[in-house]
């Protein structure tokens, strides 16, 4: 298998003009295909010295055949100023362009910003949506859809005011801490993760919160029992539009979906009495989990199988690729699993410990970020046989005179994109 390049692109590749480049690509495409350019978002932090809360920008252009990837900052700075907050967790509507057709969607993203602090009375949380389907590459910006961000927490407190609570809800308890977000295939529907330990280490209660974002039905119109679910990352499967729910059992969990058609829980899919999960990610019809330091492949109606030895940190998170592609999990160290049942290839930390990744599925390759760096993990040369570092090559590094990544948290990707020239 080998990376698309269309006579297009070596075209536009040779200009080195950003605004050419997606305009000459739009107009011989009409749309994108693998190995265009894309644009990397990176949430930074201003709670690290030295860092500032931000959502920076990185133009991404292929490589060709005598040139490495590109990646090249775009802007001077902050793309949207409006985000007061840390972010901690985003989503895209139709992330995988599931109604639109490839390389038509992520056009909307939807970024959950949230002060997790210790004292209750200081934790407060917002939602924000903007829309990138008209992003300029050179004059890049957010827009923000609504006027305002979206208030969801004040106080420590929800905020009923903003999203009143259904009869298929409770009002989360005093302290609410969210930490995570997902959102359902056409942005109505959003997933909320209320998990105190964020907050407050001795604190262990998790939540799942789904909140109607439709402007005259906005309510909170369902949370899980309280307690009851596992602290993993929200995540809904946009083909279905069923929300993940990972319910705590005595001694294990089980896998059940809440569907956002008609706002009920499922029945239960699967089942372990193994321990907790810490961390999960989709991988088509499986979910890959993570429990007691070992990776499992779940499926539905099917029995859990002995899993192999992966990464123990509880603050371990899968880097989320898809069906037959590698398992990426980011923690202390960086773990890769080149099959579900395969054993993992390791690059230990510190000190390039990476924070955050995303991946462009259709170009197999992983986009890792650290302090002061971002990295490529090429998915498609990843062997068992070769070593893990012979697959990561550097792509950029902060300039000492203006640094963007001394505290980067999260990172995701779209493709710009302009109406086809006439």
């Amino acid at each position: 298998m080998t990376r698309s390049h269309t006579v297009c692109t070596r075209l536009v590749r040779s200009l080195g003009i950003v605004a050419v480049t997606v305009a000459v690509l739009t107009a011989c495409t009409g749309t994108f295909e693998e190995s265009t350019p894309l644009v990397l978002l990176v949430a930074t932090d201003a709670a690290q010295p030295g860092g500032d809360a931000a959502i920076v920008a990185y133009l991404v252009e292929p490589p060709g055949a005598a040139t490495l990837r590109i990646v090249t900052p775009l802007g001077q700075g902050d793309l949207a100023p409006g985000v007061s907050l840390p972010l901690v967790g985003w989503d895209w509507v139709d992330r995988e362009a599931l109604a639109v057709g490839p390389g038509r969607g992520r056009t909307r993203l939807v970024a959950l910003s949230s002060a997790t602090s210790a004292d209750p009375a200081g934790r407060r949380a917002q939602l924000h949506r903007f829309d990138v389907a008209s992003f300029d590459a050179d004059a890049p910006v957010l827009t923000a859809v609504d006027p305002a961000p979206l208030s969801l927490v004040g106080g420590g407190a929800w905020d009923e005011d903003a999203f009143p609570v259904g009869d298929a809800a409770s009002l989360p308890a005093e302290g609410v801490c969210l930490a995570g977000v997902s959102v359902s295939s056409d942005g109505r529907y959003a997933a909320l993760l209320d998990h105190r330990a964020a907050c407050d280490a001795s604190d262990t209660l998790a939540t799942l919160l789904v909140v109607d974002l439709d402007l005259t039905e906005r309510a909170l119109v369902w949370s899980s029992t309280l307690g009851g679910v596992a602290p993993v990352r929200p995540y809904i499967d946009q083909a279905l539009d069923r929300l993940d729910v990972w319910a705590l059992l005595p001694s294990g969990a089980e896998w059940r979906t809440f569907d956002l058609a008609t706002l009920e829980l499922g029945p239960r899919l699967a089942s372990t009495s193994v321990g907790v999960p810490t961390a999960a990610a989709p991988a088509g019809a499986e979910r890959w989990v993570l429990v007691n330091g070992r990776l499992y492949a779940w499926q539905a109606d099917a029995a859990i199988g002995p899993g192999v030895a992966s990464a123990t940190s509880i603050a371990s998170t899968f880097v989320t690729t898809g069906a037959g592609l590698p398992i990426v999990i980011l923690g202390p160290d960086l773990w890769v699993h080149p099959t579900a049942s395969a054993e993992a290839l390791r690059v230990p930390g510190p000190s390039g410990t990476y924070v955050a990744g995303t991946t462009d599925g259709p170009d197999r390759l992983m986009y890792l970020v650290r302090a002061g760096g971002i990295d490529t993990l090429d998915l498609l040369l990843l062997t068992p046989e070769r070593p893990l570092s012979s697959v990561i090559s550097p792509a950029f590094r902060d300039p000492q005179d203006d640094p963007r990544l001394v505290a980067p948290t999260l990172v995701t990707w779209f493709r710009p994109r302009l109406p086809p020239t006439p």
